[in-house]
């Protein structure tokens, strides 16, 4: 049997990388999202504080030119020139109801005005646009006998500064902490994985050799141990498995030995010297008896081998027609009576037909009545046929040998026979094969036996109509 070990590539580079990248890209995308909304934010505030401060401009300028009487435009201009708090580059002008200009400070007159520009203005009551790096706000403002258009703008120098600072620190900030983060996830993911990375460790310890070795279970509580339990899970299965191959293997081999031993010494005993014609007969009946056993036996284990692999055939089939032809099967080898009873409340054929394949059924009924005429010694068989809690239920009745109360918890496993069979024939993976074939069939197997009084096995499966 070649070693079994159980490799499994660390995970501590692989996943925790991922991890890392996959943080860091997260935190990243968050950071780079509330770093816009607050640079968005900061710029909106910006644009609507400078655009109020245009127009307290412009409101302050159009009230002291026409509601002061004092103020013309000459003063006006000396007033706004020794304004300590004007804005940078700033030019105001102000427009009559005709569009002419009253007054400006804009002395190049680099704030270009149309008839549209002026529509706009007086429609909207107030209106923001653009001109190259200065921003303009014209404002209709209106007195108790005119409406007079005010143009105001100027260039949000300290504003435009703030922001660059503003998006400088938030670029700084934002690849500190990408390394910042990158080293706290590799850590942290360092730390996250170490447990799966000593259950990696532990699993790959374990092959043959050793398959009653279990990994640490941890809290018991947490993912962790989940993963331990998990592999505990299918070690303990998978020692089963070999347990059970080990021993299958061991028994097929033997079983298999004993009737090719028997031919071969049969064979050579013949052949030592020469011998009347009824002994070579003789002989040769017993090495078909042999073969006959051998080949039944090998069946047997194929069918055993190959039994899962017969679930994709299942249809539906008649019990108790597969029930009639194991009977006949089984009457041409033994002399006892078959004694059949379907029960009263089996009254329409629909309760003998289940999902199955045809050639296990029979084999496994075939495999019951074989066992219960062999060790019943010639007394009669009883088949009993019923309607039970989960379907339809057969029960195979004898009064044989039975089988010892120490004996009952081991039977059904392969090769394994009673203490008191060793005068009857058999192999030991009958039962064995038969409680597989209806599991199989998702039914039921059970078994009750007292030593001298006789065995009953019960199957059931569930009929379509169920």
């Amino acid at each position: 049997m070649t070693s079994l070990r159980l490799k499994f590539r660390s995970p501590a580079i692989n996943i925790k990388d991922t991890l890392v990248l996959r943080f860091v890209l997260i935190f990243g995308l968050l950071w780079v999202l509330a770093s816009l909304s607050i640079y968005y934010s900061s710029a909106q505030f910006r644009h609507d504080e400078f655009y109020q401060r245009l127009h307290t401009r412009a409101s302050t300028a159009a009230k002291l030119l026409i509601e002061v009487e004092e103020v013309d435009a000459s003063l006006l201009r000396k007033i706004e020139d020794a304004n300590p708090i004007k804005l940078p580059g700033e030019r105001i002008t102000i427009y009559d109801y005709n569009n002419a200009e009253i007054f400006s400070t804009d002395t190049q007159d680099s704030i270009r005005m149309d008839e549209e520009r002026f529509n706009d203005i007086r429609i909207e009551g107030e209106y923001r646009w653009r001109q190259g790096e200065v921003e303009v706000l014209g404002l209709l403002y209106t007195d108790q006998y005119e409406r007079f258009v005010v143009v105001a703008a100027g260039q949000d120098v300290y504003g435009f500064r703030k922001l660059d600072n503003l998006r400088n620190i938030l670029l700084t900030v934002f690849f500190i902490s990408l390394v910042v983060i990158a080293m706290a996830a590799r850590v942290y993911a360092g730390n996250a994985l170490r447990p799966i990375s000593e259950v990696v460790a532990e699993v790959n310890q374990i092959g043959i050799s050793n398959l009653s070795r279990r990994v640490s279970e941890g809290n018991g509580k947490d993912e962790i141990a989940t993963l331990g339990i998990t592999f505990n899970r299918m070690l303990d299965r998978l020692q089963s498995a070999f347990e059970s191959q080990k021993s299958f293997i061991t028994n097929a081999s033997h079983e298999l030995r004993t009737p090719m031993t028997s031919v071969l010494s049969q064979v050579d005993v013949a052949l030592l010297k020469d011998r009347e014609a009824e002994h070579y007969k003789g002989t040769l009946q017993s090495v078909r008896d042999d073969i006959q056993e051998l080949s039944a036996l090998a069946g047997k284990l194929l069918l055993l081998a190959r039994v899962d692999a017969f679930r994709e055939t299942f249809e539906p089939i008649r019990v108790d027609s597969i029930l009639w032809q194991a009977i006949s099967e089984i009457s041409r080898h033994f002399q006892n009576n078959i004694l059949v009873d379907f029960s009263s409340d089996i009254d329409d054929e629909q309760f003998f037909t289940i999902m199955g394949n045809e050639q296990l059924i029979r084999s496994v009924l075939q495999n019951l009545l074989e066992n219960a005429c062999k060790y019943s010694q010639g007394k009669d068989v009883r088949v009993l046929v019923a309607l039970g809690a989960v379907g339809l239920c057969l029960r195979v009745e004898d009064r044989g040998v039975g089988i010892a109360p120490e004996d009952l918890p081991e039977i059904g496993q392969p090769f394994y026979r009673g203490k008191n069979t060793s005068g009857f024939s058999g192999s030991g993976i009958g039962l064995n094969l038969s409680k597989k074939i209806v599991e199989l069939h998702q039914g039921t197997f059970s078994l009750e036996s007292r030593i001298g009084e006789g065995t009953q096995v019960s199957i059931s499966f569930e009929y379509i109509g169920f």
